[in-house]
C-alpha cells in the first residue's frame, strides 16, 4: 500500500540516531540533563530511526566542537532491516506511533529532547503551543550560513506565518511521472510544467478509456489520493485544531476518489512496469532517482484542488526543531549550521535533495556524468536507464521544478493515519461517505484534544 511505501521513503530519508534512552545526558523520560558540570554541554536529540548522515554528522561535529556532545535518542517499534546509510527499514505504524506519541508528550510536558525531527510530527501543534523556538533569528546572526545559497523558496515555504520553526537540511519533490510517449499516442497535450486540477486530470483519464487501450489505464493507489487531498487542504481541514472532516467539502472527496475506480477511469495497484500506465506517482528523493527514469518518462506536476501555480509540492526529508524549553539552543542551533555546511551538504549519505543550491547541482550533474559514461552503480537494469543526452536535460528540468515550488506538503501523520484506517472501509463498500466522515471527525477531534 502507498502508506507502505512512503513510510519506507521515510526511513530513507534521515530519520536517525540511535542510544540508549537512559543513557548519560537524557533520562527515560526524554527529560534532557543539557549541561554536565564540569563537563562538556549535551544535545540530546530525537529521531525515529538512525542511519549514517546523522551519525556521520554527530561525529564530525564533535570533533570540531569539543565542548558539545550530540547525543542520539531513537524511539521505534521495529528492529531495522539493514546496516547501509540509506537502509529500507521496515518503518511501521508501530513506530510512528511511538515516536508521534512519545515525542508530543514530552515535550509538552516541558521536557523532551533539544534538537527534535519534525518529519513526522504534527508541526502547526508544536507551533501554536509554542514549544519550538523561531530559528530566523538565529540564521539571520550566524555568520557561516550563506542565506543565498540555500534554496530560498523552499526556505520561505518552511515557515509557519512569519517564524521559521523547524529547518529543512534536505527535501523530496511530490510529482507524477508521466509517460510522454504514450500521451502523444493517445494525442493528449499535458505540459509538464503547468498546474493543473483534479477536473482537468478526469478529462485525461476519460479520454484514455474511451481510447480503450489497457496499457494507458492510470495506475494510482487510492490512499495516495486521499493523503495528498488532505495535505492539499491540511489548513482547512484540521487548520486551528478544528477539524472539518464531516462535512460535504470531505465526503465529495471521498466519493470522487471512489468513482474515479469503479468508473475504470484509474486502475489500483503499485505497478511498476513501465508501459502499464501513463501517469503514476514519482516523488524526487534523491539526485540519482531523479534523472535514472527511462527515456519517453517526464516528470508532470500533480493536479491539485484549485489548479493555481505553486510549482511541485515539497516535503522537508531532514526537518529540525529546537526545544523551546532547552538550555543548550545555541549549541543545538550549531548543529543544525553544520548540518548546512558545505561539507555535510555533500555527503553521499544525505537522503533527499540537498538545500544548498551548489550541492544539489554538483550531484545531479556527477550522476547524469556517470549515466553517459556508463559508470552509474545502480540497482536499475542499464537498458533501462536513459541516455546520456536525457539525463543532462532532466538537470535543468529538475532544477526548473524546485525553483519553481513554494508549496510545503505538511500534515500530523496520525490524523494521516486515521484516515486512512477509515478510508479503506469506505472503498471496500463496508461504510458510507457519511458514515466516515463522522468517525474520522469524531476520532481526530479526541487525538488532538489529547
Amino acid at each position: 500500500m502507498m502508506l507502505s511505501i512512503m513510510l519506507l521513503v521515510s526511513a530513507c530519508s534521515g530519520n536517525g540516531g540511535g542510544v540508549s534512552p537512559s543513557a548519560p545526558g537524557g533520562d527515560s523520560n526524554g527529560d534532557p540533563k543539557g549541561v554536565t558540570e564540569g563537563g562538556p554541554k549535551t544535545v540530546v536529540i530525537s529521531v525515529m530511526h538512525k542511519d549514517r548522515f546523522l551519525e556521520s554528522a554527530a561525529q564530525k561535529f564533535e570533533e570540531k566542537h569539543k565542548n558539545i556532545r550530540i547525543e542520539i535518542k531513537e524511539y521505534k517499534a521495529s528492529e531495522d532491516m539493514g546496516d547501509s546509510g540509506l537502509s529500507m527499514q521496515a518503518i511501521s505504524l508501530a513506530d510512528v506511533e511511538k515516536y508521534v506519541q512519545s515525542v508530543t508528550t514530552q515535550v509538552m510536558s516541558g521536557k523532551g529532547s533539544d534538537l527534535i525531527l519534525m518529519s513526522e510530527l504534527p508541526q502547526d501543534k508544536f507551533v501554536d503551543k509554542k514549544l519550538l523556538i523561531d530559528l530566523n533569528e538565529l540564521l539571520a546572526k550566524d555568520s557561516t550560513i550563506d542565506r543565498n545559497a540555500l534554496y530560498t523558496n523552499i526556505l520561505k515555504a518552511s515557515q509557519d506565518g512569519d517564524g521559521l520553526y523547524a529547518m529543512p537540511i534536505s527535501f523530496s519533490l511530490e510529482l507524477f511521472q508521466g509517460d510522454t510517449e504514450l500521451l502523444k499516442k493517445a494525442n493528449i497535450s499535458v505540459d509538464p510544467n503547468e498546474p493543473w486540477n483534479w477536473e482537468q486530470f478526469m478529462e485525461v483519464a476519460e479520454k484514455l478509456k474511451l481510447q480503450g487501450d489497457s496499457e494507458k489505464l492510470i495506475n494510482l493507489d487510492p490512499t495516495s489520493l486521499l493523503f495528498d487531498y488532505i495535505e492539499d487542504n491540511y489548513a482547512e481541514l484540521v487548520g486551528q485544531g478544528k477539524p472539518n472532516f464531516d462535512s460535504d467539502l470531505f465526503r465529495n472527496k471521498l466519493k470522487e476518489i471512489k468513482s474515479m475506480y469503479d468508473e475504470g477511469l484509474l486502475s489500483d495497484g503499485m505497478s511498476f512496469d513501465g508501459g502499464q500506465a501513463v501517469f503514476r506517482m514519482a516523488g524526487i528523493y534523491s539526485p540519482e532517482q531523479a534523472l535514472t527514469m527511462p527515456d519517453g518518462l517526464d516528470y508532470y506536476q500533480k493536479p491539485g484542488t484549485s489548479g493555481k501555480n505553486n510549482g511541485a509540492p515539497f516535503k522537508p526529508m531532514y526537518s529540525w526543531g529546537i526545544n523551546s524549553k532547552s538550555n543548550v539552543q545555541e549549541e543545538a542551533w550549531a548543529f543544525i549550521a553544520f548540518m548546512l555546511s558545505d561539507e555535510m551538504q555533500a555527503s553521499p549519505n544525505l537522503a533527499g535533495l540537498a538545500m544548498n543550491k551548489a550541492a544539489t547541482n554538483k550531484k545531479l550533474k556527477e550522476v547524469a556524468e556517470k549515466i553517459e559514461s556508463g559508470t552509474l552503480e545502480t540497482m536499475m537494469p542499464q537498458n533501462m536507464l536513459p541516455s546520456g543526452e536525457t539525463a543532462k536535460a532532466r538537470v535543468e528540468a529538475v532544477e526548473k521544478q524546485i525553483a519553481g515550488t513554494n508549496f510545503r506538503r505538511f500534515s500530523d501523520m496520525k490524523v494521516l493515519i486515521i484516515a486512512l484506517e477509515e478510508f479503506n472501509t469506505f472503498m471496500s463498500g463496508q461504510k458510507s461517505a457519511e458514515d466516515v466522515s463522522k468517525l474520522i471527525q469524531n476520532r481526530v477531534t479526541t487525538y488532538l484534544n489529547e
